[in-house]
This record gives C-alpha cells, sequence and structure tokens, in this order.
C-alpha cells in the first residue's frame, strides 16, 4: 500500500466499498446499505498500479470517511482466499487486503458471480432485447460474456428465493456447425492446443479468430469491431456472433434459462446492432428438435453500465 497517499479518515462501520476488478479496467464506490444505489464511482485503468492493494489505497485516499467492508467482484477464478488473476499479473488474498488497508471484512467473488446477483434486477432501462421470443416469463436466467476473457453464470430461481450460480464455463471445448466452422477451430487448436470457447470468444479470441480466417495479425478488437466496411472484419465479426449464438443457446439449454440468456462483458454493448444484423439469433434458436424450446428464450444485452456494481449491491443486501 501506498500509505504516502492515505489522508485521515474516519471509520464508517456501515458502509462498503465496493469494487468491481476487470482484466484492463476497475470501478469503486461506497455502499450504505440497504441502499441499492452505490455512491463516489470512480473508474480505473489497471495498467497504472502495480496490484490492487495500491488501486484500492488510491480510491480510499480520495475519501474523508473510511468504509470498514469490501466487496470485490473480480475477473478471475475464486476457490479461496488466494486470487490469481488470469489476463492480468495480479494476486492478492482477502486476508492481505483487510491488513493491508484495515477493513474488518472482505467479500470476494467472481465477476460474472456478480453479474448473476444483477440479473434479477434488470428492466428495460438496464438491458435491449435482440431477436423476439415466442414467450416471456420468470425463472432462471443466465449470462454470457465476451471481454478480457469469457464469464458465465446464471440465476436460478424466482427473484426473491433464487440463488446465484457461477462456474469457469468459458473454457468449454467449442464444436463447428459445419466444415468451414470444423477448419477455423483445427487452427485454432493447431496453434493453442484446446480451442476454449473463450479462445474465439473474447476480446483477445476475436483477434485470434480473425486471424484463424484470414490469415490477417490485427492489433486489437476495436481494429475489426469498428470496421465494418471492410469485408473481413465484417466476416470475422459475423462468424463470432454465430459462435456466441452457439455458446449462449448452450448455456440457456444447461441451465433452463426461461427468464432470459443476458449478454455482458465490453463487446457486445458497443455492438448491439450488427449483433441484431448478424447470425446470431438464428444460431441460438437453431438446436433442431429442440428450436421451439429455443424461441421461447428471450436474449437480451446488458447496457447497465456498471452490472459488476448492481450485482454485489444485490449480494450484500441479500446479506449473501
Amino acid at each position: 500500500m501506498n500509505a504516502a497517499r492515505m489522508k485521515h479518515t474516519t471509520s464508517d462501520a456501515a458502509s462498503w466499498l465496493v469494487a468491481d476488478i476487470g482484466a484492463t479496467s476497475s470501478r469503486c464506490a461506497t455502499l450504505t446499505p440497504p441502499a441499492d444505489t452505490p455512491e463516489n464511482i470512480r473508474h480505473y485503468r489497471n495498467d497504472n498500479y502495480a496490484g490492487l492493494t495500491d488501486l484500492l489505497a488510491d480510491y480510499l485516499g480520495a475519501r474523508d470517511e473510511k468504509p470498514r467492508s469490501l466487496g470485490l467482484a473480480v475477473a478471475a477464478p475464486v476457490y479461496g482466499d488466494d486470487i490469481r488473476m488470469i489476463n492480468r499479473d495480479w494476486s492478492f488474498s482477502g486476508t492481505s487486503l483487510s491488513s493491508d488497508l484495515n477493513f474488518a471484512h472482505v467479500t470476494i467473488i467472481n465477476d460474472f458471480h456478480a453479474i448473476a446477483y444483477a440479473l434479477p434486477a434488470l428492466d428495460d432501462d438496464a438491458r435491449c432485447e435482440v431477436g423476439s421470443a415466442t414467450e416471456y416469463r420468470g425463472g432462471n436466467m443466465a449470462a454470457i460474456g465476451p471481454g478480457s476473457g469469457l464469464g458465465t453464470s446464471a440465476w436460478i430461481g424466482g427473484d426473491a428465493g433464487g440463488a446465484a450460480m457461477t462456474g469457469e464455463g468459458g473454457h468449454v471445448t467449442v464444436s463447428g456447425r459445419n466444415q468451414h466452422e470444423d477448419e477455423i477451430i483445427a487452427r485454432v487448436r493447431d496453434r493453442f492446443g484446446h480451442c476454449s470457447a473463450e479462445r474465439i470468444l473474447s476480446g483477445p479470441g476475436l483477434i485470434t479468430l480473425h486471424h484463424a480466417m484470414h490469415g490477417i495479425e490485427i492489433e486489437s478488437p476495436e481494429a475489426i469491431t469498428g470496421n465494418p466496411g471492410d469485408d473481413a472484419c465484417a466476416a470475422t465479426l459475423n462468424q463470432f456472433f454465430s459462435f456466441l449464438g452457439s455458446a449462449a443457446a448452450d448455456l440457456a439449454l444447461i441451465t433452463g434459462a426461461f427468464g432470459g440468456l443476458y449478454i455482458a462483458g465490453g463487446i457486445v454493448p458497443a455492438c448491439i446492432e450488427q449483433l441484431r444484423q448478424s447470425p446470431f439469433r438464428e444460431r441460438f434458436d437453431d438446436k433442431n428438435r429442440y428450436q421451439d424450446y429455443m424461441r421461447r428464450i428471450p436474449t437480451y444485452v446488458i447496457t447497465d453500465p456498471l452490472p459488476g456494481l448492481t450485482g454485489l449491491v444485490a449480494m450484500i443486501n441479500r446479506g449473501s
């Protein structure tokens, strides 16, 4: 911790520091339950900090009152107290954060675990439907999100009595639906040894997919998503959405997500019109004998700019 940046503060035992820690950027805010809206929201570029402790210390240093509880949603597997981020060279633990930053209580969950808690709270102001379903009902909801990696999660049960389900579904093996896709996957497999969903359905995966399809090295996902007039980029994005449709459908089948399949992450919310014009929903429905089943499931893009914080707030207020 950079103690020199910490100013004198008073302790606020009732409030929380809540933070959504991504691979590239992080969002921090304060919350005083039972309020359901976080305050004092600040955004950070992770490259500006040596580690999470320095980032949180910077946020705390700007506050007159110091929360005594910390809630984190982290883009990393959470199996115990020691957290190692996959797409960023950061490691930390709840114990070290508590000691270094003087928190009385620390809760750490996976970022898509937080998304699962957010799902029941998302209304039409925080989501955008893509395609149309033949039925709209309550029940289980699932989320998938291409960003720096590929997250998955689900909300199982009704709004009041449900439970958040999390896992590492982004690392399931991808299969093709035709010879063209089989050839793409084979090229990715030759390069990496395993073609997981995350290998092609993420920011880095979009670059990998472009190379597998066209043999062209490209610097960033934005060079593809922001260049719809280029035939190669348009073909890559269409294929990306086709693979996403199949992966989303698999998740919806596994979780029985009649309440809706939600797309989160940093890529798709910026490309909603391209998604609508793509084969995404057609591929989502294309489950042969289960086509009618799939058509009953609505598909949404999450437009809430801070769904990780929304989920952390919901989790804290539920006392989970």
